[in-house]
């Protein structure tokens, strides 16, 4: 009976460690071959995280708990910060990372127009935090959870790698050889710290909002510094 409930678990474990490299292929479709932002999109949150964040919906429905006063004044105070830090920080030292030109060239060359910049921001910021962070916190690393704290650890640590992993396929293309590295090596340590929060919090609408507010949104208000020239 151990034995067969042990199988079970391995399968399980191994079902969750595959969904957790699915953006690798979907990523590399939607951008290498179909050269396509929508397209990328759709592949990624309609077929990567939308199934699998509804498969996984028990895993995460308890843990849909709203902000504190004090969880709301920490967000707010280091939206704040973060993100003039993230323009002035574009402009100080923006060329040594990328080249603009070749960042327009690109996402032009994949549907995006300066017009969309509104409406990519309105999708961008709310949806693909809230989907990340179900799929990434409050389906992986709670199933891995329910399998022990050891898993847990591990699931913590799995899960920022595989998330901030996938992003190289996209920042290569953007950043320059050496800060694009350094800039996954960075997304996946802020996967490490929304793994954190959303333990700490004990909500996933914690970490949620981290993920749209602060990272996300610096992204576009950098992007919309990046079109402006």
């Amino acid at each position: 009976m151990k034995k067969l409930q042990w199988i079970r678990m391995e399968r399980r474990l191994l079902l969750v460690l595959l969904l957790t490299l699915l953006p690798w292929p979907a990523v590399w479709l939607g951008l290498y071959r179909f050269d396509n932002l929508a397209v990328t999109f759709a592949l990624y949150h309609g077929l990567c995280l939308a199934p699998a964040i509804y498969w996984g919906r028990k895993l995460w429905r308890d843990a849909l708990r709203w902000p504190s006063p004090r969880e709301w004044a920490a967000l707010a105070l280091v939206t704040a910060i973060t993100i003039p830090a993230s323009i002035a920080a574009y402009h100080a030292i923006g060329s040594r990372l990328f080249d603009a030109n070749d960042v327009l060239s690109v996402v032009t060359h994949r549907g995006f127009r300066t017009q969309l910049l509104i409406p990519l921001a309105l999708y961008f910021i709310p949806v693909n935090a809230t989907l990340e962070e179900l799929f990434w916190r409050g389906v992986v690393l709670n199933e891995l959870r329910g399998m022990g704290d050891a898993v847990w650890t591990f699931g913590a640590i799995w899960t920022a790698l595989a998330f901030g992993g996938w992003h190289y396929l996209v920042i290569r293309l953007l950043l320059r050889p050496g800060w694009a590295e350094l800039t996954v090596l960075g997304i996946m340590l802020s996967g490490l710290f929304f793994a954190w929060i959303y333990r700490r919090t004990r909500s996933i609408i914690v970490p949620i909002l981290w993920h749209g507010l602060v990272f996300d949104m610096a992204i576009i208000f950098v992007f919309a510094a990046v079109l402006r020239g």
